[in-house]
């Protein structure tokens, strides 16, 4: 069963749960006006880390669109930015990602298009 969202504060849900991933959600748990909606990420630590938050985890970044957060910070290696970032635009929902937003210039501007 999912677990319901507190429609009070903005959702934010993060990509990744690794260093920079923990990061972000320890800001995000820390400010009165944003909630931690969810986490996505494969890895077997992924687990404990949403169970200490929490919060649902999803295995992939549709599973975590499917939940519609009001946004999405993407903490994933960094070959993976550009096209999970342009996934979650493409579902509505806003990006932060995590430097360096792309590998090469060319699939920056791709995302900044």
């Amino acid at each position: 069963m999912p677990c319901p969202m507190d429609t009070t504060r903005t959702q934010i849900a993060v990509l990744g749960a690794g260093e920079i991933g923990r990061t972000h959600l320890t800001a995000i748990a820390a400010c009165d006006r944003t909630a931690i909606a969810a986490i996505a990420d494969p890895s077997p630590a992924a687990e404990a880390l949403a169970r200490q938050h929490g919060v649902p985890l999803f295995r992939d970044l549709a599973a975590l669109i499917a939940r519609r957060p009001d946004g999405i910070v993407v903490a994933t290696p960094n070959a993976l930015h550009v096209p999970q970032a342009l996934a979650a635009i493409a579902a509505g929902i806003p990006v932060l990602v995590e430097k360096p937003v792309a590998e090469s210039p060319e699939q920056a501007a791709r995302l900044v298009a």
